[in-house]
Order: C-alpha cells, then structure tokens, then sequence
C-alpha cells in the first residue's frame, strides 16, 4: 500500500506520494480497509446522482467517474515510485485535498479517498509531543489522518454519501451547470415566458436563478405544460403568477422569481396531510 495525496495549486492538480516507515504504512492498510467497510455498512443500496436530494442512511450515491478522478485512478495503476514526493518542506503549499490508497489489480483498481483540510496540519497550531517523559513542541511537519473515507472509486463510479465533502475534493461544476446569459435569452424567448426587463433579470440573477433556470431549459415542462395549466397548478401551492398576453410573466421580485422557478422544477409541493407548503431540495422519485 502507497499512502497518496491529490494536489491542487497554482502549479495545477497533481498526485505525489507520501513516504512512510514501513510500520505505518501497515498500520495505514489496515485502518483504510477499515474504514472502507464503515463505510459500506448498512448501505447495500448505491442510487445515480441527481443533485437534488440527500441519500438515506442505507444508500450510497454514484455518479460516472470524472476525468479529473481518472487521474487519481491513473496514478494508483502506475509506478508509484515514479510518482513524485510530497515537499515535506514545504507541506503546508502543497494544496492537499485529499489522501488515498488504492487496492486490486489494474483494471479493477479501487480507491479509499479522505478529503484532507488544514484542520490536520498540526504545525498550523502548538501541538506538545512526549519525549523521555516529558512534553516538548512539536517543530516537525505533522499531520492527523482522518476519521472516515469521503468517497470509493470503483468500477467506473464514484461512490459517496456526501456532496459537500466530495466538492471539497473534486470540481462537479459540470454537474451544476448554470445558464449562461445566452441561456437567459432563449429561456426569455420562448413563447411560454414573459420577462418585463431581460437585461434587469441577467444582472439580478443569482447563481440559484441560473442553475434553475438551466434545469427548466432542459426539461420539457415549458412544452408539456400550457401557461393557463401552469398557472393553476402555481395558485394550488399558493404561488401567484400573471399571465401577459397568453404568456407566464417571471416576478420582478428575486425571491419571487426563485420560488416560480422552483415550482416549474418540481421543487415546490403541498403536504397532502396538513396542507402545508415547502421548498425542497430532495427531489428523490418514489
């Protein structure tokens, strides 16, 4: 076992080694493996991402392995003594994301990945080493492995159960792809939508307004659904919306403009029970 570390700095994204004694490497093998199988435990279920929504606590979400992820994969199936050394000089501007190992053979390589933060250098604070029965300050480079594993590749997938730690990781802006203001212009165009003030509109959009309104492009409920059936459909969940002309006019108001596109993303529902109106971000289909 190779203990890697994913680099991402001014010099660009990098896999180097770190070297170890012999002694730890074993006691790395073993607390990887370890925790690989927490990781796994009581999740027989592995359901695609759709960025919406959070996994249940038996389920682990999958999505395709990026380039940038094939290049870890890449670097755990080489040499890894030609790999280059981590500067344990200069440790800390490294740009550490991650540490890994990786286990099977080529082809059916598999990697336990941690996402690393500063919290684990502990030359960023005064750490006291025992020495001789005595406590003296740790002056070395040191650093904590963590607790648990971020992510597993395997088999093509990226396996994880947290999206914010996996960002920390990797870029999956391509995931969430925001409208461009190109994207607004046909969005505004089209013959459902009214929008008073397009070029108001791009400079008030947030980066939540563009991402909808890239999903609502590329769905086809703009197609499937009349103004006059999106309209009742908004008054039924207490979303108020005009109609100008035959077409939907897009609210001036930010938060309003936010809670429409929503609805048309499915993201706006009415407890059947209670009656009670929410917002969701888990958009898990049943």
């Amino acid at each position: 076992m190779t203990l890697l570390a994913y680099c991402k700095n001014n010099q660009g994204n990098a896999v180097k080694r770190i070297p170890m004694t012999n002694p730890v490497q074993q006691g790395l093998e073993t607390l990887f493996a370890d925790q690989e199988n927490n990781f796994r435990v009581n999740r027989p279920n592995e359901v695609e991402f759709n960025g919406d929504w959070k996994p249940d606590e038996d389920e682990l979400i999958t999505l395709d392995m990026t380039p940038e992820v094939n290049l870890l994969v890449q670097a755990a199936e080489g040499n890894a003594l030609a790999l280059p050394v981590i500067d344990t000089a200069n440790f800390e501007s490294e740009g550490i994301k991650a540490i890994f190992t990786s286990t099977g053979n080529v082809g059916a390589t598999r990697l336990r990945i941690q996402r690393f933060t500063g919290q684990q250098l502990l030359n960023r604070r005064r750490a006291l080493l025992l020495q001789n029965n005595n406590f003296r300050e740790l002056s070395e480079t040191a650093f904590t492995i963590g607790t648990s594993l971020t992510c597993v590749v395997e088999n093509g997938l990226l396996k994880f159960d947290s999206y914010h730690n996996l960002r920390a990781i990797f870029d999956l802006s391509e995931f969430f792809e925001e409208a461009t203001d190109e994207d607004i212009d046909k969005f505004s165009a089209h013959a459902s939508i009214s929008i008073q003030d397009v070029v108001a509109f791009k400079g008030a959009a947030s980066q939540t307004i563009r991402k909808l309104v890239h999903k609502v492009l590329n769905s086809d409920v703009l197609s499937d659904y009349t103004p006059q059936e999106i309209q009742q459909g908004a008054a039924a969940v207490g979303l108020g919306i005009n109609l100008n002309n035959g077409a939907i006019e897009v609210p001036d108001d930010k938060a309003l403009a936010r809670r429409f596109l929503r609805f048309l993303d499915d993201g706006v529902y009415e407890a059947p029970l209670t009656g009670n109106r929410y917002v969701t971000n888990s958009k898990k289909a049943i």
